[in-house]
């Protein structure tokens, strides 16, 4: 097993005083669940992460999944399946395998002169400057090394592995249009994917419990390239108006709600939530009908009013919601707890889905409205590249690798212990699907909780020197 021990040295720039603090830690279940998990066979398919490829991104242990640090703020629960930190708790610095060259002043550099190789094991020296990892520190975790590294100069948090066309020059059906939704919520754990469909000219959605087996391998078939589709259950839930923007009141004579014109792009606009139902924005468009009696009646714009619609189970429920006179388009983005996060033009608002008066503007962010900073996780958003926790950006975890093509399921990850997995239809001269694997890098591989939390200021040099060796029990 593993084991391991740190020491953390602080030294005054004025009087040469230095203070030490010595600590053991606990080693979790992340490393072993890199090497373990492997969704849908994919690691037996020609990996690659950090330029090296086959086993080479993984072994040996102390170089890559065990070659950076991280530094926390507060406490970390100690318990072995915990393997990544709370979103609220600040993270004060970290440092990888390198020299920080950059601007970064969380980012300290590895000592590369102290840090070696030791009898059982490996020991990793960090250095941190007076400028770098100021704050209070109360834990500190080896992670994979390019996790130390930091998200400010690239994307080092959610790193692909692996990206492959599975099928190629497809003729698209309506059905597989409908699959892997980009509000679709994959269990990898559990086996099944959920569905919210909702499609043009219909009143209804579909919820579809979709069967998947994500880390199992099959007897006869190849996993990774299967694509399912046929739903094992299937809810009807009556919305009780068309879908998102193609809805008006007054565009008759007879003042029924009906659609004016055929668009096949409608896509659903509800996204899963924590505690189990879907939520979403619709609008409403009010018109009056000018010349009633006329041939050349005409129906004309008067104002928009926005619902939250709320499916539980098989019931659909509304309430108007006070969104800012005259909005016209909103982009829904996804669900954050209890909010659902959208914006209007660059402005980020959360809105309470347990009280519609709750709405407010997130006035920290704003969104550049690109696939690849905006995206789903689980039942969790990123909007702009910030991974949100209770409707407030906490961790800055960059950019999706991925093109501006893209088309259904291409914004929705799904993750499962270290590795987040997504499955996409897209377009570029014909259909394809494509499956792609993301190592989820800031992984606590190790936790160490400080038994006096440590003050690092701009007046000290902080010097963290860790071993990690293998015991026998």
């Amino acid at each position: 097993m593993l084991k391991g021990k740190s020491i953390i040295e602080l030294t005054d720039i004025h009087t040469g005083k230095k203070e030490i603090y010595e600590d053991e830690n606990l080693v979790t279940e992340a490393v072993a669940d890199v090497l373990a998990t492997n969704i849908q066979g994919v690691l037996f398919n020609n990996t690659s992460f950090n330029g090296a490829n086959g086993e080479n991104w993984l072994l040996p242990i102390y170089k890559n999944l065990t070659g950076g640090i991280l530094l926390y703020q507060d406490e970390l629960e100690e318990d072995p399946s915990l393997i990544y930190a709370p979103l609220d708790n600040p993270l004060i610095g970290y440092a990888s395998d390198d020299a920080n060259d950059t601007t970064d002043v969380k980012r300290g550099s590895r000592n590369l002169t102290e840090s070696k190789e030791i009898d059982g094991g490996f020991k990793y020296v960090w250095d941190f400057a007076t400028s770098q990892g100021n704050g209070t520190i109360s834990a500190i975790c080896l992670t994979n090394t390019l996790a130390g590294k930091g998200v400010q100069e690239t994307s080092d948090y959610f790193v692909r592995i692996k990206s492959d066309t599975v099928k190629s020059g497809i003729t698209i059906t309506d059905e597989d249009k409908y699959s892997y939704l980009d509000n679709q919520r994959p269990y990898i754990g559990d086996g099944y994917r959920l569905e919210c469909v909702t499609i043009n000219n219909s009143t209804s959605a579909t919820i579809r419990k979709v069967p998947e087996d994500y880390i199992h391998a099959r007897l006869m078939q190849r996993t990774y390239g299967l694509v399912a589709i046929e739903a094992e259950e299937e809810t009807y839930v009556e919305l009780n108006h068309y879908p998102y923007w193609i809805h008006y009141v007054g565009g008759s004579k007879d003042n029924t709600d009906d659609p004016t014109n055929n668009n096949t792009n409608v896509f659903c606009y509800l996204f899963h939530a924590a505690d189990g139902n879907w939520y979403g924005l619709c609008r409403r468009e009010i018109r009056t009908i000018r010349d009633p009696q006329s041939s050349t009646e005409r129906y004309d714009h008067t104002s928009y009013e926005w619902y939250l619609d709320k499916i539980s189970g098989d019931r659909c429920t509304s309430q108007k919601v006070a969104i800012p006179d005259e909005t016209s388009t909103i982009s829904n983005i996804g669900m954050s707890g209890k909010w659902l996060m959208f914006a209007i033009g660059t402005t980020v608002y959360r809105l309470d889905t347990t009280s519609v008066a709750n709405l407010e503007v997130v006035t920290n962010i704003t969104y550049n409205s690109s696939y690849q900073y905006t995206f789903t996780i689980d039942d969790d958003v990123v909007i702009s590249g910030w991974y949100f926790y209770n409707g407030e950006p906490k961790l800055y975890v960059g950019y999706q690798t991925q093109q501006n093509y893209n088309r259904w399921g291409k914004r929705h990850m799904a993750r499962y212990k270290t590795y987040a997995f997504q499955e996409f239809y897209q377009s570029y001269s014909g259909y394809y699907f494509t499956k792609e694997l993301y190592l989820y890098t800031p992984y606590l591989a190790t936790i160490n909780n400080l038994a006096t939390p440590v003050i690092k200021t701009a007046d000290k040099t902080m010097k963290v020197t860790y071993t990690l060796t293998e015991t026998e029990s």
